[in-house]
C-alpha cells in the first residue's frame, strides 16, 4: 500500500509537507575511494508527525488515503 494525501479545504492532492520520524537500520557499504551505496534498508519504526498542504498551509483538514501499488 502506498499513502496518499487529499487537503479537505482546497483540494490539492499533490502538494504536502509531511514531517514523520524514522528508526532505521541500513547496511552501508563503502569504496575505498569513499562511495556509499545502501545495500539493505529496514525501517523499524514509523511515525507520522503531521501534514501541511503546500496550498492552502493548513493540516487540520488533511485525509489519509491508503492506495495499492501496481
Amino acid at each position: 500500500m502506498t499513502t496518499t494525501y487529499r487537503c479537505g479545504v482546497c483540494g490539492n492532492r499533490t502538494r504536502f509537507d509531511v514531517y514523520e520520524s524514522l528508526r532505521r537500520r541500513q547496511f552501508q557499504h563503502f569504496t575505498l575511494g569513499g562511495e556509499l551505496t545502501v545495500e539493505e534498508d529496514e525501517t523499524i519504526e514509523a511515525a507520522l508527525e503531521r501534514v501541511v498542504c503546500r496550498w492552502c498551509g493548513r493540516s487540520d483538514q488533511i485525509e489519509v488515503r491508503g492506495t495499492p501499488v501496481k
